[in-house]
Order: C-alpha cells, then structure tokens, then sequence
C-alpha cells in the first residue's frame, strides 16, 4: 500500500474555527466548575511541585511538571488553581480535537459536534478536567498525535510526522497511557508510509522529544527542592524501596528507581478475575443505548472507508489503555477509561456520521419532490444527535452554570465547595504547633498538601516534610528509624499518623488531634 496524499487541505478553515468555538465553549465549562484551590493526594502534589519544580511520585512527570509551571505564572487566583486550569486547558483542547478527528475522518460536522460533546460532558473525563491531574493532559496529547497521525496520512507532508514523534516524545514525562499508543502509531505507518521522509520525521520528531524530556529530567533532578518527591519520601524511605544512598545518588539512578519501566507490564491481569468481570459489567452500563449503538456502528464503519486501517489504529490503542483499567489491580483503574474516553468519543461520532449518511441515501431514495422532507429530516437527526449528550449530562450542566458545580463534585467530595480554602486553613492548624527546624511525617494524602501551605502560602521553609508511610504497612521501615535516630537529639519530630512502632521506641506527646510529638525514652 503506497502513501496516499492529497492536495487538498485536510481540515478546512471553517473546521478550524469550529474547533475554536468548541475548544472555548469546554473552556467555559470546566473553568465554571474548576477547584478553586489547594487539593489533597497526588493533586496537592502536582499543585505544589508545578512551583517548585520537583521531582513527582513514579513516573516524574517531568513534562507535566515544566508545562505546569507555566500556568502558575497566570495572573490569576492563587498557585494551586492555576495548575487547575491546566487541566481545564487540555481537557477542553482535547474535546476540540475530537471534533477535527472525527472531520478528518470523513464525517459530517453535527456527527463531529456530538463526539465531542460526549467527551466533553462524559462525567470521568469532565471530573478529571477540573483539577490538577495528568488525565485531562494525557488525552489532548493521545488526540494530538493521532490528529497529525491523520493529518500527514491525508497530506503526505512529513511535518506532521515529526510534529507527532515530538509530542510523543514530550509525553513520555506525562504519562503512560501516552506511550502505549506509540504500538498504534507502528502499525499504522508499518501499513500507510513507503517513503524514506516519513520515518525520517517521525524518528526526528521522537528523538528530539526524547531529548526534550531527558533535559527536563536532568533540570527538576539538578533543581531538587526539599519538596522534590526525592526529599520528601525517597531519601528518608531508601530501605522501602531496596536501596541504598550510593544507590541513589547519581541522576540516572534517580531516573531507574522512579521510573520503574520494567516492571509497567506486569500491570496488565493484577486483579482478580471477578473485578475484572465487574469492572466489564461496569464499563458497558456507564454508556446508555444509543451511545453503545453508535459507538459499535463508529468502530465498524471505519474500517470499510477508503483507509482501513484508520480502524485499526484506535483499537489497538484503546485495547492497551482501557484493558490495562480492566486487568489492572489497583483502585484507580477509572483513570485510564478517562483517557480512553478519546477513542470511544471518535467512534460514536462515526457512528453518528453514518446514521446521518444512512438517512440521506434513504431520503434521496424518494422521489425529487421530496426534497423538502429530506431537508426536514436531515436536520430533525443532527439536531436529535446534538441535543442526546446535553440531555444525559442536562443535571450536571444546569448545575454548573447556576452554581459552579456538578453532582459528581457534590456526590464524591471532589473539592470542597463551601469551604474552598480548607486544605489550607486545615494545614495551617496543624502547623502553627510546628516550631523551626522541625520535622513532620505525613499520610501521603495530606503530605503536599502541608508542603504547599507552609512553602507557597506562609513562606516557611524551615520545616522538612516526609511521608511517613510509603507502603502503607503501619510500620516504620528501617531507613526512617535510621533517620529518625539521627535527629530526634537535634530537631523536634512531629507525626500526623500514630504508627505502631511510636509508642514503643520514643515517648509521644499528641498535640493536636492529629499532630503527636516524639522524643526519645
């Protein structure tokens, strides 16, 4: 099969202005309904080390890290939102991009407006576009490098390869699900690209994007703030992880221990085969019944358009992330059917795009005077499959645009709405007992979000942070024991967690209703 190119554009002008109004109106939306403040968990993290520049929590996250620094130098609000409306950013560019996805790939425009209106307004994809996570990223980036995937497919013009290795590059320090749908991308140009230009920019654009990561890499590893996930739970933990200071002090070693790459696949089939069958009972019940036949009708139709293998690279890709969400063990699996979402989104508006077609081959089927019945019937189903997305979402985006926010955010205590400011002011209870020099071991849940408060928010650096608990065992590995030991003569040592071994080795003082102090027997 030989490389297919055409001289017209692939996306017309009005497609990009559409895409325009798409992308502000999602915009719009996500920023009525974003967090207005400091997070907990892994948000409160990605909020604090944006600032800092620090390493994160495995994979690093490098790229994320580096592009959220630039939000945080928005005039707007205060840090902790700013890396918010990151996600409010790409999560909206990703429902844009759905729409010239769906245009490229040969369907009308109303079956474009209703894919990405499913995106848009899907609950798990809308849930992680209002607070700083890597899944709102993580998407724009997979629509990205499958619409320039497309766009050189349609064009010949090896740019767009280059363009799409180099995001894909940069998204090795994004995320994961990123980096799964390079297998797409192989067997698409394994298939479609017979010239030397093709691989060359793809490989080009890889390489530098490559480069562009490990540079980022080498400049948050170099930075290396106190709040740096090296500082905060890595040194203290060093024994929890099988390793030893001179085997964590270059930064390459760095690099092996938290980007554990050998063992990523081992993920798939960790749970048990009862989740998985629930989590599949699940997945199907979260779409209603005319989405799962468009969806089904979109996955078909594709491969009998004039470039099969346009089918081809969505499934593989979807296979890889959303049954990597299925199999995998642990409890967040619902991340990685967020990110899947991109595929599903462009399936049903192909679906759409062929009942739309249907229609209009069985209506010119008639007679010529019934043009105007054509005319009526046409616009009756693209305006029926506009409106279907808004009606399922109808609670939701009332909510949002009368109060700022939706009855998941209500339902599953996303943030706090009442009290926006929580995480902070709770923070700031526990650490006006903290005295200079001190050190404080945390829950993971609450460690940045007492890192955030006391460097960003009340300029304290005086106080070093660590989590407490990396395994979630109870107990205190020997590394932390070890550190312990060698401050507890020097610096006053604060726990929030009462672990087992405290009442045994020290004498503990409980300050607070969550703050204990230790000191040695």
């Amino acid at each position: 099969m030989t490389e297919i190119k055409q001289s017209t554009r692939p996306v017309s002008k009005i497609d990009l202005w559409i895409a325009v109004l798409v992308w502000l109106i999602a915009f719009s939306l996500y920023v009525r309904t974003l967090a207005p403040s400091l997070l907990w968990d892994d948000s409160a993290e990605f909020q604090t080390l944006s600032y800092t520049l620090g390493m994160t929590h495995s994979t690093g996250y490098m790229t994320y890290i580096l592009i959220g620094k630039l939000f945080t130098l928005i005039p707007v609000g205060n840090i902790a939102y700013r890396v918010n409306l990151m996600s409010a950013f790409f999560g909206a560019l990703a429902v844009a991009q759905i729409f010239l996805i769906v245009r490229v790939l040969g369907s009308q425009r109303t079956a474009a407006i209703t894919a990405s209106l499913l995106l848009g307004l899907t609950e798990g994809f809308w849930r992680r576009a209002v607070i700083a996570e890597l899944y709102a990223p993580a998407a724009s980036m997979i629509a990205s490098i499958w619409l320039f995937i497309l766009l050189w497919n349609r064009s010949g013009k090896w740019g767009y390869l280059f363009a799409a290795g180099m995001l894909g590059g940069l998204s090795v320090g994004i995320h994961s699900t990123i980096v799964m749908t390079a297998a797409s991308v192989l067997i698409y140009m394994a298939i479609s690209a017979r010239t030397k230009s093709a691989w060359l920019g793809a490989a080009a654009g890889t390489l530098l994007g490559l480069a562009l990561t490990t540079a980022a890499f080498l400049y948050v590893d170099a930075n290396d703030p106190p709040s740096s996930i090296y500082n905060t739970v890595y040194r203290p933990s060093l024994s929890v992880y099988g390793l030893t200071a001179s085997d964590f002090d270059t930064p390459f070693e760095r690099l092996f221990a938290i980007f554990p790459a050998s063992h990523f696949w081992t993920n798939y089939f960790t749970a048990t085969p009862e989740i998985m069958r629930a989590r599949l009972a699940e997945y199907v019940l979260f779409f209603p019944w005319w989405e799962v036949g468009l969806i089904a009708a979109g996955m078909a139709a594709v491969f009998f358009r004039s470039r099969w293998y346009d089918g081809l690279y969505p499934v593989v890709a979807f296979l890889l992330i959303w049954g990597l969400g299925v199999t995998v063990a642990f409890s967040s699996y619902q991340d990685f059917y967020a990110v899947s979402m991109v595929f599903v989104s462009v399936w049903l508006g192909l679906g759409a795009g062929t009942l739309l077609g249907g229609l209009d081959a069985l209506v010119k089927w008639k007679p010529a005077r019934n043009r105007m019945m054509r005319a009526v019937i046409l616009s009756a189903a693209s305006l029926t499959l506009i409106l279907l997305p808004i009606w399922n979402a109808r609670m939701d985006v009332r909510l949002a645009i009368e109060k700022g926010y939706t009855s998941f955010i209500l339902r599953d205590h996303l943030y706090p709405i009442l009290a926006p400011d929580s995480a902070i002011r709770n923070a700031r209870i526990i650490l006006k007992h903290v005295e200079t020099n001190a050190i404080l071991f945390s829950t993971w849940d609450k460690l940045y979000s007492f890192i955030y408060t006391a460097e960003i928010t009340m300029g304290r650096t005086d106080v070093n942070f660590h989590e407490a608990d990396p395994t979630d065992s109870r107990h205190l590995s020997e590394s932390i024991l070890a550190y312990i030991n060698a401050n507890i003569d020097m610096r006053p040592i604060y726990f929030t967690v009462l672990l087992d071994e405290l009442n045994e080795l020290y004498l503990v003082e409980q300050i607070e209703d969550s703050l204990y102090r230790i000191r040695r027997q």
